[in-house]
């Protein structure tokens, strides 16, 4: 809470005070080109209106630095992104897994996301935990309502949704199957219809056709994948040029059938598939870099549920290293103070050939947690530390110093 006010993402703090101002200083709520699914903004509503009643009863807030949004304001509008990090870390606590929720609450990536950038990713993922929750205990109606709502919040929470639709179609479990559908069309209903109705489908279509990667218009990518197969130095390439991206979405129903009929438990298959598809998604589609948050949770419930004390600590110094590679990204210069090009921590950040570092170092991390996950359990050495820098080091060397994508 204490960074808040004085950091975030300029465009995307931009982007929800925006919105914001609009329907609390006219009343217009015009979703026609709100970038995200209407969820966040339904939420975002909430707290703003206690700023908004702020203000108009005299309060004085202040613009620091080049800041968009001032500096209360920006605590509103990050509310419930924080508030979300709270309700996980609650969730694991309750579940009697104290250690996994300290983990996850203090991990620098998951504060710089929430926090500093401002980004919505814990919004999902405090539903995609509660479903998890729920069907841990075997309670699949509640598990399908918080797959639901981390669905409607980012396309990713409908995965383990559609397992469980999967499971109960092939168990033929019909009346089951027509409950989970019931509950999909109910919440969709409910959260699209008023924007669709303010004329915002075009936006919502377009984030749902960038996720499945049937998108032909141009963006940054930020994977593994169009790191070394794009000859652009800024990797603008269709958001559907890679399809690879379905190795992803059919890797994880085959690996749920796979798992399930080896008689691993329904919890527990949604898990590693779920899971999977979070690492998939990061190295094949057009991932930005906020996704390398999707597993971190993911890996702490399965690392609590199968005793895995090394994927357990891993997750932990994966946000360490996670948080390292986007703040470089993005640029310290940018979230502190709202200024492009800046780069005080040269030459670690905006240097050439910086997008194809990031994308090998988060390829390594990204395999190594899939490598904790699948193996025996194992305890975590911190000479992972040392492996992940040479990696680093070794692609800034070819990359940057020799730039082999040039010759």
């Amino acid at each position: 809470m204490a960074i808040a006010p004085i950091t975030g993402h300029p465009y995307d703090l931009a982007l929800w005070a925006d919105y914001q101002r609009l329907f609390f200083g006219s009343g217009i709520s015009n979703l026609r080109y709100f970038p995200t699914l209407p969820l966040l903004y339904y939420f975002q509503l909430a707290p703003y209106s206690f700023y908004s009643l702020m203000r108009i009863l005299g309060f004085h807030d202040v613009l620091l630095f080049y800041h968009p949004t001032y500096a209360i304001e920006a605590v509103f509008l990050k509310f419930p992104m924080i508030i979300a990090d709270m309700g996980v870390f609650l969730l694991f606590a309750r579940a009697g897994k104290l250690l996994p929720a300290v983990l996850y609450y203090l991990n620098p990536f998951i504060i710089y996301l929430s926090s500093a950038w401002g980004t919505y990713d814990s919004l999902m993922i405090v539903f995609l935990v509660a479903g998890f929750t729920a069907l841990e205990r075997d309670s699949k109606r509640l598990a399908t309502i918080a797959f639901t709502l981390s669905g409607l919040m980012k396309l990713f929470g409908f995965i383990p949704l559609g397992l469980l639709m999967l499971d109960s179609l092939g168990r033929r479990q019909f009346k089951n199957l027509a409950v989970q559908i019931t509950i999909l069309a109910a919440f969709l209903s409910m959260t699209f219809a008023p924007a669709i109705l303010a004329g915002g489908s075009e936006t919502f279509y377009s984030e749902f056709s960038r996720f499945v990667g049937i998108s032909t218009a141009p963006g940054r990518s930020y994977s593994a994948i169009s790191a070394l197969t794009s000859s652009s130095n800024l990797l603008i390439v269709p958001q559907a040029a890679s399809f690879m991206i379905w190795i992803a979405y059919v890797s994880v129903p085959v690996a749920f059938i796979f798992l399930i009929r080896k008689k691993s438990s329904l919890f527990l298959s949604v898990l590693q598939a779920t899971l999977l598809g979070a690492v998939l998604l990061n190295i094949f589609s057009q991932a930005a870099p906020q996704w390398l948050s999707w597993p971190i949770p993911l890996a702490l419930i399965f690392a609590s549920a199968t005793g895995r004390d090394g994927l357990r600590y891993f997750a932990y110094a994966f946000g360490v290293m996670a948080t390292f590679l986007v703040m470089t990204l993005t640029g310290t210069g940018y979230l502190l103070f709202g200024l492009l090009g800046t780069s005080y921590l040269a030459p670690l950040e905006g240097f050439v050939g910086e997008i194809r570092v990031y994308a090998i170092t988060a390829l390594s991390l990204l395999l190594l947690l899939l490598a904790y996950s699948i193996a025996r359990p194992v305890r975590f050495k911190l000479e992972v530390f040392a492996l992940v820098v040479i990696i680093y080091a070794q692609a800034y060397f070819w990359f940057s110093i020799v730039a082999i994508q040039n010759l």
